[in-house]
């Protein structure tokens, strides 16, 4: 059994983490929750906001589900299991005592179902809020029982309870492939990658000048840094596709990226074997900004040519780990902090709330880098209200574009990895179709929120998981500034392997 002690919500959790235990084609995870420190006035015990997340998208584009933020992880074939459901789209299993979001000094258990792996010796790590156990056992035998010793509210409430024949209603139980995406910050390339396909953004800024379609020095540089990560994959189709910013007509627009498209194909050709790529160009104009066209900067986002690669993947990706780390930007409003991991920062909060924010170390684990960013609370006394909530993440963020729901503007805890000029970000996956009209919802696997509080002299902890970048002995952890965020960037942070 694996123990982890969570600060959270102003009070402090234990939970204790049964080995999976294999039912059929799926695996039931049981976790207990008790509540050892409880914040003053907390009628119903500590707030379990952490462990809320969304595992289905049933008739909103963001479902709180209480415990979803419990993830199954597959490091070596880089999958993730979210939590079954049945024809309702409610989780299957039990979290008794849970009604609230609450976990009282009595304790609850929880309990979920996911899909088995598809290898029966496959390692099977848990994501939980603030922290990641890099390998849970599977078992065959008895599921533990639905409720907790000493439990009566849910003895009382489960007592017919059986979660094997549970599994016999369960409709959707998602493993989806968690994809990774880096972005070279002195140059013009950002590389999403997939399974299947691999996406990669040229800058129109660095390939043309003004109004031209002709290839400038630094297109040709990018073109070819393009073509490296292409040939790591299998042969396949890449579309070639040309965007505008809004700035002229809309007939001016299509014809100039249709002849940027056109030009960047052409490269293309000289520098890739047209038997194993079949190259595609075409032209969008202005017509899918990757973001709004409202200011230069978002302008210059929108001028790029886009190439798709669909392919299946047949070898890892190197991320480049040369060039200068660039500056930091500490913000418009110059609150932004820089330290070395292991000094750190203070960031006070609310009226006189101090925290220290530092992050230990970086963890390899089969192919994965494991973050943890620490906060301790430096001043005496409870955790009051939420204004002295400590939050180290972007209120508006994502990489992805503007179409991507409720993580175009909340991505919970998602800094980015920087190995000298190459930004790395989480790992994500795709959730499904927003309820929101022509977007998709895009998920991150991280802490589902990057904001929290504790009692004086506690630890908040925020986790997120990266793809590995082998090569690497240290790394920097950032959160650059969009709106409603203070940035931050700590140095120097060791892997461990």
């Amino acid at each position: 059994m694996e123990e982890v002690n969570l600060v959270t919500g102003g009070g402090e959790v234990a939970a204790e983490v049964y080995p999976l235990v294999a039912v059929d084609d799926y695996l039931v995870l049981t976790v207990d929750l008790h509540a050892t420190s409880v914040p003053e006035g907390a009628e119903w015990g500590v707030p379990t906001s952490r462990f809320e997340g969304d595992a289905t998208l049933n008739g909103s584009s963001f479902l709180v589900e209480e415990a979803a933020a419990l993830r199954l992880i597959e490091p070596g074939t880089q999958r993730i299991h979210l939590a079954a459901t049945d024809d309702e789209a409610h989780a299957v299993g039990t979290a008794s005592g849970m009604s609230g979001f609450y976990v009282p000094e009595s304790g609850i258990r929880v309990q979920r179902v996911y899909a088995a792996p598809e290898s029966d010796d496959a390692t099977l790590g848990l994501l939980l809020p603030g922290t990641y156990i890099d390998e849970l056992p599977v078992v065959h035998g008895d599921v533990p029982a639905p409720y907790a010793e000493g439990d009566e509210d849910g003895a009382d409430q489960y007592e017919d309870y059986d979660i094997t024949s549970a599994v016999g209603t369960i409709a959707e139980a998602p493993v989806l492939a968690l994809e990774g995406y880096s972005r070279q910050l002195e140059g013009a390339v950002e590389v999403i990658e997939s399974t299947e396909k691999v996406e990669i953004r040229l800058s129109g800024d660095v390939l043309f000048a003004t109004g031209s379609h002709d290839l400038g020095e630094g297109g040709a540089d990018a073109i070819s840094a393009a073509v490296a990560t292409i040939e790591s994959y299998d042969s396949g189709v890449i579309d070639v596709v040309g965007h505008t910013d809004d700035v002229g007509d809309d007939a001016s627009n299509q014809g100039l990226s249709e002849r940027r498209a056109t030009a960047v194909a052409e490269a293309l050709t000289a520098r890739v074997d047209t038997d194993a790529y079949d190259i595609e160009p075409s032209g969008k104009g202005e017509t899918e900004p990757l973001v709004t066209n409202d200011s230069d900067e978002n302008r210059q986002l929108n001028r790029r040519v886009t190439l798709t690669l669909t392919s299946e993947k047949t070898t890892e990706t190197e991320i480049p780990t040369s060039g200068d780390l660039p500056p930091f930007e500490d913000g418009p409003q110059k609150d932004g902090a820089e330290a070395e991991a292991a000094t750190g920062f203070d960031r006070e909060v609310g009226d006189g709330y101090n925290y220290h924010v530092s992050a230990p170390a970086a963890r390899r684990v089969d192919g994965m880098l494991v973050v943890t960013v620490e906060a301790t609370r430096l001043d005496e006394g409870p955790a009051e209200n939420l204004e002295t909530s400590l939050g180290l993440g972007g209120a508006a963020w994502s990489f992805r574009g503007m179409d991507t729901g409720y993580s175009s503007e909340n991505a919970g805890f998602a800094p980015r990895l920087l190995v000298g000029s190459t930004a790395t970000y989480p790992l994500d996956y795709l959730l499904g179709e927003s309820a929101i009209e022509g977007s998709v919802e895009w998920r991150n696997a991280s802490d589902p929120t990057a904001s929290d509080y504790a009692a004086g002299g506690t630890t908040l902890r925020f986790v997120a998981l990266y793809r590995d970048i082998p090569d690497a002995t240290t790394l920097t952890l950032e959160q650059p500034f969009v709106l409603g965020t203070t940035p931050w960037r700590l140095t120097d942070i060791p892997i461990e392997n």
